[in-house]
């Protein structure tokens, strides 16, 4: 199992955040999402897979479960919105998370990659290279790291 500091690390690491606290909400957002789109048995596996610290948001992701959301399209949305991001950002964002745990436990991978719909093998996939992230108001680019009033990056944002 990947550690919590390593798997925050990675995370912030892979998408350039420079806060690890936006990497840990990023990964939460990844797997509240993931989990929500998972039966009871596979939750249960990827609940083994990662560190306790991140377990609360796989409880909250079976809370919200909705079968008819079940389309990759949906499990970006939901990883966007509260991060104010793009589903191109949020795709690069949950590739990065889901790679992580996924490169730690193969038979996770498996498990996961045949219960999800086809669709969703992309966030199995390394991702490519960094979205360009644009400030939401002027649509202007910001750099990787860019920092709101409060200090947090724009990307990772649960608030948003």
């Amino acid at each position: 199992m990947i550690s919590h500091q390593h798997l925050v690390e990675e995370v912030a690491s892979r998408t350039h955040l420079d806060d690890t606290e936006a990497a840990d909400a990023a990964v939460h957002l990844v797997l509240a999402a993931l989990s929500s789109r998972l039966d009871p048995p596979r939750r249960e596996h990827l609940r083994k897979a990662v560190p306790a610290h991140e377990r609360p948001a796989l409880r909250y992701g079976a809370d919200v479960a909705d079968d008819s959301a079940m389309s990759l399209d949906d499990l970006l949305a939901d990883v966007a919105r509260p991060a104010g991001a793009t589903s191109e950002q949020a795709l690069f964002l949950a590739q990065a998370v889901v790679c992580r745990i996924a490169a730690e436990d193969r038979d996770l991978a498996e498990d996961l990659l045949s219960a999800l719909p086809d669709e969703f093998g992309t966030l199995f996939e390394e991702p490519d290279r960094i979205p360009e992230r644009t400030g939401r108001a002027t649509d202007t680019p910001a750099a990787p790291g860019e920092t709101d009033q409060r200090g947090t990056p724009q990307a990772a944002r649960p608030d948003r």
